[in-house]
């Protein structure tokens, strides 16, 4: 839920004062008349701190309406992390020190206590991945169609091409977005890991000692970074190319640590990775030969669904059990 921090004042406060406090702890103004934004983009925040001023407003203070003349308004979002919630705080405090005040949090005088977990940079760097991994997962598990496989085949052994079998279709179209789904987890994950971890890019500095001039020129002008050239190097559909990198960059392996577990399918089990390897070569016989896989009716495609949602669960398990790592931000935030 959203959390308010107010402090209302009996006096006008100039704006340009009021401003100057804002920018001074780094907010940026907004679109919005008298608004404010504070985001830290090096994996400090998950959500941000707003912040906004008003005045000549009746305020109700436990039952009693109070009319103040200048009111200031911090506004943190669920899944807010520690420093969010912390520059919420400071604010507020700082305005406080300067002018004095009643704050007033949520209908209760006073401030709220910040007792958020204090997330590392990797911790919300590979977290806002695995975010966007259960996003994607949520989306592709509502598209997916049901097929009736006995009229699919009745159509190909008489030798008519199924135009009209629009589910059917559809889950083939589908298939290449699973995939990516997948490649865009592991590579995202791995780069939002080498960001966050010194050691990780001083590997890279070291293997990069002699580059060529074209990329120096790329990096110097901003088109890259050392990640970049780096992780391009690596095929993330690939996962010998992948575990490569991930061992190298992350002390993982995907294959002992990662790739691990079994699903079921019509009573039979199948080992996570001969799941995903067989998505994977679904998808390229699909792309780069126009061949249809005439299996993908829904069971097969939960399945993969179920495989690329059991992938995301135990790498957070890993992390957590192994590295005391928590990525899953919706649990711990």
């Amino acid at each position: 839920m959203s959390v308010d921090v107010t402090i209302m004042l009996d006096y006008y406060i100039d704006k340009k004062e009021i401003e100057e406090i804002i920018y001074s702890l780094g907010f940026q103004r907004t679109e919005y008349e008298n608004t404010f934004f504070w985001y830290d983009k090096s994996f400090i925040s998950t959500r941000g701190c707003w912040f906004s001023y008003t005045f000549d407003e009746d305020v109700q203070i436990n039952g009693t309406t109070k009319n103040c003349k200048t009111i200031c308004c911090t506004n943190t979002k669920s899944g807010r992390s520690y420093d969010d919630f912390q520059k919420q705080l400071d604010t507020i405090k700082e305005i406080e020190k300067r002018y004095g005040g009643v704050v007033y949090s949520d209908d209760e005088l006073g401030y709220f206590e910040n007792d958020l977990p204090r997330l590392s940079r990797t911790e919300i760097a590979c977290g806002f991945v695995y975010v966007t991994y259960q996003t994607n997962l949520i989306m592709v598990k509502e598209l997916i169609e049901d097929v009736d496989l006995d009229k699919i085949k009745g159509l190909r052994e008489l030798g008519v091409p199924p135009f009209f079998q629009k589910n059917f279709l559809r889950n083939n179209v589908l298939l290449p977005f699973f995939v990516s789904i997948l490649e865009n987890f592991l590579k995202s994950f791995l780069y939002g890991y080498i960001q966050t971890n010194e050691e990780a890019q001083n590997k890279i500095y070291k293997k990069k000692a002699n580059i060529s001039y074209s990329v120096v020129k790329e990096i110097i002008d901003g088109q890259k970074n050392i990640i970049d050239i780096e992780i391009a190097e690596y095929s993330f559909q690939n996962f010998n190319s992948a575990n490569r990198a991930y061992k190298e960059y992350a002390n993982i392996d995907l294959f002992k640590d990662i790739l691990i577990g079994e699903l079921s399918l019509k009573g039979e089990e199948r080992k996570l990775i001969s799941v995903l390897q067989e998505m994977i070569d679904s998808r390229h016989k699909l792309i780069h030969e126009a061949n249809l896989n005439y299996e993908l009716d829904k069971k097969m495609m939960e399945l993969y669904y179920q495989a690329l949602e059991l992938l995301g669960s135990n790498i957070v398990r890993f992390l957590k059990e192994k590295r005391n790592v928590s990525i899953d931000l919706e649990e711990v935030l």
